[in-house]
């Protein structure tokens, strides 16, 4: 069994299931030993809807366009966005479809590394509203659509250990990176935008948040109402608009993509780590223990 549980979830852009993979290699080369304490995997939430949008930019590409790149990151995030909240209501829809994909991850953690194991989440981008909107349905008593709907998947006792892991309660922390909920929430009266909570209903994470001052689609969370403010722990700026080598930038597409190299956020990652490594260090008994106990 695992010390600890590591999930991340992609952004915007086409499915790669190694996208994770220099972080998880650079937060191992850090550990050394420890690493193997840590149970690791990626939440590919959105594979389904792949072959449609492909499918579509391939038919587009028979007429003039410019900025082709551009447009694929933009068709990308924008139709996984609209596909979240076009069925929300309809049972094997695309809502439920990207939720299961999260549950299934997280089913197959509590599996691994058993259901009382500590949590990072790590989200990027659209996969921010994702995972908020799986937490949000997971964190109500009674919802009406999505995978919590009816109480939730068939064959979990509600209550149980294991159905608390499922609903994200393991959560130690959650990152997200770059994260766009301004974007779909901008419209709506201060009092009505309302956040996952962090601290109530069983939870208690550490919620941080990372943007680029320059990322057209990673935004500050704590100043978009006071239940943000109260829910997020820290808006983390990973470039000051002071530094002198970003001032000719201005607006770009580039910065949304680099979140995971960023410094920061392995700085960050590695402290909260090894905190919660030190807390669980009894969990998982010694070799020698282990080693007699097999003996006996």
């Amino acid at each position: 069994m695992a010390d600890l549980v590591i999930l991340a979830a992609p952004g915007m852009g086409a499915v790669d299931e190694r996208f994770a993979e220099p972080l998880f290699r650079s937060l191992a080369a850090a550990l050394g030993d420890d690493w193997s304490r840590v149970y690791t995997d990626t939440i590919l939430c959105q594979s389904h809807l792949q072959p449609n949008i492909e499918r579509l930019f391939e038919a587009t590409q028979k007429r003039d366009m410019d900025y082709l790149r551009a447009r694929k990151f933009m068709l990308y995030g924008l139709s996984e966005a609209a596909s979240q909240l076009g069925d929300i209501q309809s049972r094997g829809g695309n809502y439920e479809k990207t939720q299961q994909a999260v549950y299934q991850t997280f089913e197959r953690a509590a599996k691994e590394a058993g259901d009382t194991t500590p949590v990072i989440l790590l989200s990027h981008s659209v996969g921010c509203t994702i995972l908020s909107n799986y937490l949000w349905d997971a964190q109500r008593s009674t919802i009406n659509h999505g995978i919590w709907r009816d109480g939730g998947p068939k064959g979990v006792h509600k209550g149980s250990a294991k159905d608390l892991f499922l609903r994200g309660k393991a959560l130690s922390h959650w990152y997200t990176l770059g994260a766009c909920a301004p974007l779909w929430h901008g419209a709506m009266p201060r009092e009505q935008i309302q956040a996952v909570t962090s601290d109530t209903r069983g939870y208690n994470f550490r919620w941080k948040n990372f943007y680029h001052p320059d990322d057209l689609f990673g935004w500050p969370l704590k100043p978009l109402s006071p239940s943000y403010n109260q829910a997020v722990y820290r808006d983390f700026e990973t470039r000051p608009l002071s530094d002198w080598s970003a001032t000719s930038w201005g607006p770009q597409l580039v910065a949304h993509d680099g979140y995971w190299q960023s410094e920061m956020v392995q700085q960050n990652l590695l402290q909260d780590i090894r905190e919660v490594l030190q807390k669980n260090r009894g969990r998982r008994p010694s070799p020698m223990q282990r080693a007699t106990a097999a003996a006996i």
